[in-house]
């Protein structure tokens, strides 16, 4: 339920397959009191993932058979929207942006920090899941966003309507924007409100490296490439109309 705190145990698949990394990631998730577990393979974090219901996801992108990849594409192809936590290699931007386009919330480079790497996994864990209700959908310019079916619908002909799929990260991101359609949103927002860290200055490219992505997708609707406005010194807003607020 929307804003509801977890009552029970977290559950957390980790998927890595150097051992030491992986050991060493299970106890250090099962010392927070979560319920962790761990395969080193993209073929079984599949298969575990179908048998049951996780929490958080801890993917390291470079995994035998099945990449790491691919099992995000699969996972959000089936309307999974387990919260994905990708680890890449130091430097490897194509990694982070290519998670990012895949539906991954967040990322972590190798060799990470433990206490970053906590604060990352909590907030992806304190982030709302949605439940039925009222439609949940945005008008603008022309197109709406329906939050619900995570989809960008507009007419591209008179009789040819198009779509384009988002991720759930993306869906949070414009629905938190257009509540605060009157004025600029702070990265620090995003990161406690949105991706759910307790403290908005921790260090991480991960707002600007989604909202990047999410402008390049949204090129493709009429006028898409101007929905999300950047307001120098103060962050994000979405273009719905009206002034903004000083």
């Amino acid at each position: 339920m929307i804003g509801a705190a977890m009552t029970t145990t977290p559950r957390v698949l980790v998927v890595e397959d150097e051992a030491p990394i992986l050991d060493g990631l299970l106890a250090l998730f099962r010392a927070q009191g979560w319920d962790a577990s761990g395969v080193a393979d993209g073929a079984s974090a599949l298969e575990s993932l179908a048998a049951s219901r996780v929490d958080l996801v801890v993917l390291d992108l470079m995994i035998p058979g099945v990449p790491g990849l691919e099992v995000l594409r699969r996972v959000r192809a089936r309307g999974d929207d387990t919260p994905v936590l990708v680890l890449t290699a130091k430097g490897a931007e194509e990694d982070v942006v290519a998670g990012i386009e895949h539906g991954a919330d967040d990322y972590v480079t190798k060799p990470f920090g433990i206490r970053e790497l906590v604060a990352r996994a909590k907030g992806l864990l304190r982030r709302p899941r949605t439940t039925s209700g009222a439609p949940r959908r945005i008008a603008i310019a022309g197109a709406t966003i329906d939050l619900d079916a995570l989809e960008v619908r507009w007419d591209a002909s008179a009789d040819s309507p198009a779509t384009m799929r988002l991720t759930a990260r993306e869906g949070s991101l414009l629905e938190y924007l257009a509540a605060r359609a009157h004025r600029a949103v702070t990265r620090e927002e995003l990161l406690v409100d949105v991706w759910g860290y307790r403290d908005g200055t921790v260090r991480t490219r991960t707002v600007d490296v989604h909202v990047q992505q999410l402008r390049t997708k949204l090129r493709a609707v009429p006028g898409g490439e101007a929905w999300i406005a950047t307001v120098r010194g103060r962050g994000y807003r979405l273009a719905l109309g009206g002034e903004l607020d000083e």
